[in-house]
C-alpha cells in the first residue's frame, strides 16, 4: 500500500519541513484557514472526526476549540507524531491507525462533523471514502474536505522566457501514476497519485448522498506582501510554495467542498 509505506517513510522529514498551525485549521499549502473561511461553524461540544489526520494538527486545534475530536490515518508514524504532539499540547484526542475507506473502529452516525484536509487524494477508492464519511455522520452532519485542485494536480511548471507558467497536461487522464517525494536529508518515498476531475468529485459526493453547499477555490495568501512574522501565522506554510509563488498565486491549488448529510 503505497500511501502507508510512503507516509511512514517520510513522516519525520515532512513534519520537520512543513509548518502546520496548532491554532487554526489548515486547508492546504498557503491557503486561508478556518478562521478566514468559516466553514465549520461553532465546533464547541461537537463530535468531530478528521479523516487522514496525518500529524494530528487539525484534530488538536479542534479540541482546543472545544470539540470532542478524533483522528484516523493509515500511517503508524504519522499517528505516533499526532499522539506525541497532543501530549505536548496537553490535549486529549483519540488517534486511530486505519483506512479512510473502511473505518471499522467507528459506529454509524456518531459524528456531527467530518473533516479531511489534503488526504482524500491519497485514497485509491475515494467513492468508498465518501460513503464512509456519510455513514459515520449524524443526520444534518457536516462534511468539509479539501484536495489538491485538479488543475494543480495535472500540470507542471514551464518557463517562457523569464516567466514561470503552469502547463496543464491531460486533464482527463485518470490513470494511476507513481511519483517520488524527496527531501534534502536524502529522505525519499514513492507514492501512488490519483487524479480526479472536478466532475468526478462533484458527482461522487452527490452519489454518496451529500448535499453540496459550497465549492471554494481559495486564493493563496499574498506571500510577496507579507512579513516573516505574518508568514509564521499561515495555517500551512511550506517554503517551497514561496519559491514557486509566481505560479501558485495564479492558479487554484486547493479545492474545497462544504457538504451536508440530509
Amino acid at each position: 500500500m503505497s500511501a502507508k509505506r510512503g507516509w511512514n517513510t517520510i513522516s519525520k522529514a515532512y513534519q520537520k519541513n512543513v509548518k502546520i498551525s496548532l491554532e487554526d485549521i489548515h486547508y492546504g499549502p498557503i491557503s486561508p484557514g478556518e478562521r478566514d473561511l468559516k466553514l465549520l461553524g461553532n465546533v464547541e461540544g461537537k463530535d468531530v472526526l478528521e479523516m487522514g489526520c496525518g500529524g494530528g494538527q487539525n484534530a488538536i486545534v479542534l479540541a482546543k476549540w472545544g470539540a470532542k475530536s478524533a483522528g484516523v490515518d493509515i500511517s503508524e508514524e504519522q499517528i505516533k507524531h499526532a499522539r506525541n504532539l497532543a501530549q505536548q499540547q496537553n490535549i486529549e484526542v483519540p488517534f486511530h491507525v486505519g483506512s479512510m475507506e473502511k473505518m471499522e473502529m467507528f459506529s454509524d452516525e456518531i459524528f456531527d462533523i467530518v473533516l479531511s484536509s489534503c488526504a482524500i487524494g491519497y485514497s485509491e477508492d475515494y467513492e468508498q471514502t465518501f460513503r464512509e464519511a456519510f455513514r459515520v455522520l449524524r443526520k444534518n452532519g457536516l462534511f468539509v474536505f479539501c484536495v489538491v485542485h485538479p488543475i494543480a494536480n495535472r500540470g507542471r511548471t514551464v518557463k517562457r522566457g523569464k516567466r514561470k507558467l503552469w502547463g496543464l497536461g491531460n486533464y482527463f487522464d485518470r490513470r494511476r501514476r507513481t511519483w517520488t517525494w524527496k527531501y534534502d536529508d536524502t529522505t525519499i518515498a514513492k507514492f501512488d497519485g490519483y487524479h480526479r476531475t472536478l466532475q468526478d468529485y462533484f458527482n461522487s459526493i452527490v452519489s454518496a448522498g451529500f448535499i453540496i453547499e459550497r465549492i471554494l477555490e481559495p486564493e493563496p495568501y499574498p506571500l510577496n506582501k507579507m512579513t516573516d512574522e505574518e508568514k509564521r501565522m499561515i495555517p500551512y506554510y511550506w517554503k517551497g510554495s514561496e519559491r514557486e509563488y509566481d505560479v501558485w498565486r495564479r492558479i487554484p491549488y486547493t479545492l474545497l467542498f462544504k457538504t451536508r448529510k440530509p
